[in-house]
C-alpha cells in the first residue's frame, strides 16, 4: 500500500490536513480509496482482493480517475493486472489503457515530494 500512497502523493500532491475528506490530493485520495475499499472487499481477502477493491472504491468515488497510477504502483510490487491469489502469481503487467505511449506529454506532477503518513 505504501507503493500506492507514495505514487498518488507524487501525482496529486500532499494535503497536511488529513481530515479534508474533500481533498483532492494524493493523500486524501489514498486513504478516501483504502477505507472504501475495506467495504467492498471480502472477508479474509488475499492481496489480489484488496487490490480490485482498492480500484473498485476508487472508480465509485473518483470516478478511476487514479486507477492507472495505483495500477503501475500494485505492478511495481507484483499485484498487476495478472496476478493470482491462492496460486501466488506475480504480475508487473498492467492494463493496456495504462500503458504510457512515450510520444505522450506525462501528466503534471501535484506538489508532492515528500511521502508522510
Amino acid at each position: 500500500m505504501y507503493e500506492v500512497y507514495a505514487a498518488l502523493v507524487d501525482e496529486y500532491g500532499f494535503n497536511p490536513d488529513n481530515h479534508d475528506v474533500k481533498g483532492t490530493e494524493g493523500n486524501i485520495v489514498a486513504i478516501q480509496n483504502v477505507m472504501d475499499g475495506f467495504k467492498l472487499q471480502p472477508c479474509n481477502p488475499s492481496f489480489v482482493n484488496a487490490r480490485d477493491a482498492i480500484l473498485q472504491a476508487d472508480k465509485a468515488r473518483y470516478g478511476g480517475k487514479h486507477a492507472c497510477t495505483m495500477w503501475k504502483a500494485f505492478a511495481k510490487r507484483g499485484l498487476g493486472s495478472r496476478a493470482k491469489s491462492r496460486v501466488y502469481k506475480n504480475s508487473k503487467n498492467v492494463p493496456a489503457d495504462c500503458k504510457t505511449n512515450p510520444d505522450t506529454p506525462q501528466k503534471k506532477k501535484g506538489k508532492g515530494g515528500k511521502h508522510r503518513i
